[in-house]
């Protein structure tokens, strides 16, 4: 088995040393880590040794686990669970130095096993990565769906030091993607892995030096078909929505149905509403209203057409304060209440709390973190539902048009009958039956009770999907109970639409004033029209459950982004701390040194570029015994331009040779450069010839090589380099 390279063997054991590092950091502290790297080094230098032995590979593994565990562990038993060197070193210093040593022990052995193997077979080096990559990913796995707070330990000294815990953990993924491709591109030969060692380093700091023009990443595009942020959407869905009644709008926001719903997106947080004023909602929900459809288009409900029609919602994100002309009046049924809203992802329009009356725009505290701040004004419902009992469905000022408009069903002639049917046997026994309130409350409880939650529904490819789901196993998600509670509404006579945004349990307030909003909260419900009270939230609440709820909100990351949002620190930071002074020292020394490199870039690619028309243009003013060298150093340059380079260990005349079917006159160039190198005087008598030579080369060249290919090398400063 040939022997590693030196420089390879240090590298390889270098990137042991931090995987180790940073695999125990979050399990030890001080000794443990440094102990587990130099454990990792050892085994990283011990591996390639034990791979050249006569051991098979299952023995050598199984052998090398076996005494590894068994050796941890003891040194584990020794120091802790007996008082042989607690009497001796005293108990805290036996704990720290039997931590040491058994995480010196376990990464000796584990780094160990990974070296055998690769050095045995490079397709084993795949385990190396793996581990590498498992290392770094372990350490920022607390940090997944937008925790800015986890894990603790890494984003609590952060924060107080007036950090952003995102810009650090991208510092860390740098660095880890860094160490892999170290680790993938250790090569045999030193010069060409010192290349690769030094072009990582070049890219690792021009990302952390210029990582503060970035922004924060953005949680990735929802599945829900709800339009409540930025998605793709297929062909066919934009032209469906472009159907009957749709004209030919483009809307930014559509409602469509899904199949086989994913949420795993879904959990990453989206924004922050700040309440300004205390607010205890009638229903137990904060509904946040964006969108609202109301325009059956023969399939399904799109955005409405008429700009009388759903005015109440907010159609632009503000940069100068603004009334939402449609929004219901404030009077005893409701009251004002004030937030702000920072956005964490971007989003077709703003959303406001249940009934925003007007939108203004706010000073973003924190601009790498939010895309945009906002503050709403909403008249909020205060009165309960049962107080609407007695009042007219619609509006007084409504035409017979817009009646018409929020009133219209399908044709399918069953959405009556089971409209009717509800009502008959909910509400004969009553004199309320003609009662627009009690209707809704009839109808919401009946789909409640019938209905069954589901993401894993299939109804998105019928002809009328609402009519698969309620009249076949009434199984599906909001989408689905949306429309189907504002279709019967429709056919009982009560003007109804359904409205997107996010719902969010009062409980998820815990007391505060800052309220999390994540995907998981997207949501559409009916909203039902009642004179005096505007339109009013109808939510079917099912009663079978298939697929889980959302989860809570995080508290404390609740807590830290409302701070956050206010322009607050949340941790008071201390300007003397040794952290804040290593953060603020690492932050400008890579900015600054990641500039540099961004204004050298550019001075380098210049200086190449001069040097290269130099040597293209010096033998026109050479003197005659200079002659064979300039040219054929221009000859050579633009061969390089065309990527023919002589190999090494390859003789002048051998390359001459080899080029002769591309450029015979190359074989004359070479045979004068080196007469005269060597004093010919034949040579030197020939030196005048050699610019015709050199002429007749490149018109040879250029009838050899397609033109794409030498302009591209005449564009390339840096071809001269690889001449030789």
């Amino acid at each position: 088995m040939k022997r590693e390279p030196l420089l390879s063997l240090v590298l390889r054991a270098l990137v042991h040393g931090i995987a180790a590092a940073v695999f125990t950091w979050p399990l030890s502290r001080g000794a443990g880590v440094l102990a587990a790297a130099f454990g990792a080094i050892a085994g990283a230098v011990l591996g390639p040794r034990i791979a050249r032995t006569e051991l098979r590979t299952p023995v050598l593994v199984g052998a090398a686990l076996a005494a590894g565990t068994l050796l941890s562990f003891f040194v584990r038993f020794l120091f802790l669970d007996t008082s042989l060197f607690a009497g001796w070193l005293g108990p805290a210093t036996a704990l720290r130095t039997g931590d040491a040593a058994f995480f010196f022990c376990l990464a000796l052995m584990l780094s160990t096993v990974l070296r055998a193997l690769s050095a045995r077979r490079r397709s084993y080096g795949v385990l190396e990565v793996a581990a590498v990559g498992l290392a770094f990913a372990q350490l920022v796995v607390a940090h997944r769906h937008g925790a800015i707070n986890r894990p603790f330990e890494l984003a609590d000294p952060i924060l107080a030091a007036g950090g952003d815990p995102s810009q650090v953990f991208m510092v860390l993924g740098a660095a880890a993607t860094a160490v892999v491709v170290l680790l993938l591109l250790s090569e045999q030969r030193p010069l060409r892995t010192l290349f690769h060692l030094a072009a990582v380093a070049l890219l690792l700091v021009l990302f952390l030096g210029t990582s503060s023009v970035i922004k924060m990443p953005e949680p990735p595009p929802p599945e829900d078909g709800l339009g409540l942020r930025q998605q793709e959407r297929e062909e066919e869905e934009q032209d469906s929505s472009q159907g009957a009644g749709g004209g030919n709008r483009q809307n930014e926001d559509e409602l469509e149905f899904r199949d086989q719903l994913d949420t795993s997106n879904s959990r990453f947080p989206v924004g922050v509403v700040l309440f300004h004023d205390d607010y205890s909602p009638p229903y137990g929900v904060y509904y946040f209203r964006q969108g609202a459809f109301s325009q059956y288009n023969g399939r399904r409900l799109v955005a409405a057409v008429g700009s009388d029609l759903d005015r109440d919602i907010g159609r632009e994100f503000p940069t100068s304060p603004y009334d939402v002309s449609g929004a219901p009046a404030v009077n005893a049924n409701r009251a004002t209440i004030d937030t702000t809203v920072a956005l964490l992802a971007d989003h077709t329009r703003p959303f406001g709390l249940e009934a925003p009356i007007r939108f203004e725009p706010a000073p973003n505290p924190n601009p790498n973190r939010f895309r945009r701040t906002y503050r709403v004004s909403s008249a909020v419902l205060t009165a309960d539902f049962a107080s609407m009992i007695g009042a007219r469905a619609g509006s007084i000022a409504w035409g017979q048009e817009t009646w018409n408009h929020y009133v219209r069903a399908p044709e399918d002639p069953r959405y009556a009958e089971l409209a009717e049917r509800i009502l008959r046997e909910r509400l004969s026994t009553s004199d309320l039956d003609s009662d627009p309130a009690a209707r809704v409350a009839a109808i919401t409880s009946w789909l409640g009770e019938v209905g069954i939650y589901s993401l894993q529904s299939r109804h998105a490819g019928a002809e009328d999907p609402t009519a698969d789901f309620l009249f076949g196993d009434r199984t599906g998600y909001c989408v689905h109970f949306a429309h189907a509670a504002t279709y019967l509404l429709r056919a009982s006579g009560v003007p109804a639409r359904v409205a997107t945004g996010y719902a969010i349990e009062e409980s998820a307030r815990q007391g505060g004033s800052a309220l999390l909003v994540s995907g998981e909260a997207s949501h559409a419900w009916p909203e039902v029209y009642f004179e005096g009270y505007g339109w009013v939230v109808a939510d079917v609440s099912p009663q079978t459950i298939i697929s889980p709820p959302p989860s809570p909100p995080d508290p404390d990351l609740q807590r830290l982004l409302g701070e956050l949002a206010r322009g607050l620190e949340p941790v008071p930071p201390d300007p003397d701390s040794p952290v804040s002074e290593a953060i603020d020292w690492i932050r400008t020394f890579f900015v600054v040194l990641g500039y540099t490199l961004l204004a050298l870039i550019p001075l380098a690619l210049l200086f190449l570029g001069v040097v290269k028309v130099w040597r293209a243009v010096a033998w026109r003013f050479a003197p005659p015994r200079d002659q064979p060298r300039v040219v054929y150093r221009a000859a050579l340059d633009r061969l390089s331009e065309l990527q023919l380079r002589r190999d090494r260990g390859e003789s002048r005349e051998a390359f001459a040779r080899r080029v002769r079917s591309v450029a015979p006159s190359f074989e004359e160039l070479t045979a004068t450069h080196v007469g005269a190198a060597f004093g010919s005087r034949m040579a030197l008598g020939k030196a005048d010839g050699m610019p015709r030579i050199f002429e007749q080369l490149r018109s040879e060249l250029a009838r050899a090589t397609p033109p794409h290919r030498r302009v591209l090398g005449l564009l390339a400063p840096w071809s001269w380099l690889t001449s030789r």
